[in-house]
């Protein structure tokens, strides 16, 4: 099972790179997984969707979900927030 890490709040259509691909120039599919995720404030459980990038080069599995007041957050991979950091 993969541990997921909190990266950073976004902002819809503002670039945010994940492993050198801005997300919001692909398209997001949905795999229909929920996963359980730990806010980054509150310390409370959340369900979010799980989303796969496909390009030519690779794919990227990332976490979304919104908060609260249109707050939304990204996780990704433990493996990977360790080179986004």
């Amino acid at each position: 099972m993969a541990l997921w890490k909190f990266i950073s709040l976004i902002e819809v259509d503002k670039e945010f790179l994940v492993e050198g691909i801005n997300i919001w120039n692909h398209y997001w599919h949905c795999s229909e997984r929920k996963i359980e995720v730990i806010g980054p404030l509150s310390g409370n459980p959340y369900l979010f969707n799980q989303y796969d990038i496909n390009t030519p080069e690779k794919t990227i599995t990332f976490v979304v979900g919104e908060f609260s007041e249109g707050r939304i957050g990204l996780y990704v991979p433990e493996e990977i927030a360790i080179a986004i950091h």
